[in-house]
């Protein structure tokens, strides 16, 4: 009788917020996947000794619709992962990107 493959799978996305700007761009993300995977690989190990092998998959994408909802953990907010409302430099007055538009201002 053959052994009975077993794959311990965990999943994690990093999700950014809708509204913050920011340029995300190519090499930031490998560098990331990088540090991620390199810490993952520190700790396997111990945590899972089992283990012979990593398998890393990993994409940048926009999600626009997904069908089920995933368990979401809260990372803390920081200055680069909260969104800021951009302001009226002439009134200082903060502007909500959500808000809809005022007769006119379309």
């Amino acid at each position: 009788m053959a052994a009975t493959p077993r794959v311990l799978r965990i999943e994690f996305e990093l999700r950014v917020p809708p509204g913050l700007r920011a340029n995300i761009q190519a090499p930031r993300i490998e560098a990331a996947v990088l540090a991620l995977q390199s810490a993952v690989q520190s700790v396997a190990g111990t945590v899972f000794p089992w283990a012979d092998r990593i398998r890393v998959r990993w994409a940048w994408s926009y999600e626009w619709w997904a069908p089920q909802e995933p368990t979401v953990l809260a990372l803390p907010a920081t200055e680069k992962n909260t969104v800021v409302p951009a302001g009226d430099p002439a009134t200082g007055e903060t502007i909500d990107p959500d808000a809809p538009a005022a007769p006119g201002e379309d």
